[in-house]
């Protein structure tokens, strides 16, 4: 889901859009929307706002590539897979 289901539309497809509405403050934009997409997880959004910025949106916007945006993000899902498989499993 980290790729298709979000990486690709927030960094792939709506990010270079949203550069003629937003300017050059279009990677805030995007991260301010992609936190209001996680709304379902309130506990995090304080964080997510600025994690969703830095890490992902603006290294997308930099480099034009949304591959920064999935390398990140996915990087981020795998640590969490192997801690709780570390943890269920030990």
């Amino acid at each position: 889901n980290t790729v298709l289901g979000e990486e690709l539309l927030f960094r792939g497809l709506l990010l270079p859009r949203m550069r003629g509405v937003f300017g050059r403050g279009d990677w805030v934009a995007n991260g301010l929307l992609f936190t209001l997409y996680h709304l379902h997880t309130p506990w995090v959004i304080p964080t997510e706002f600025l994690a969703d910025m830095f890490l992902f949106a603006y290294p997308s916007r930099r480099f034009q590539s949304a591959w920064m945006g999935i390398i990140v993000h996915s990087g981020q899902s795998v640590v969490v897979i192997v801690v709780v498989l570390t943890l269920v499993l030990a």
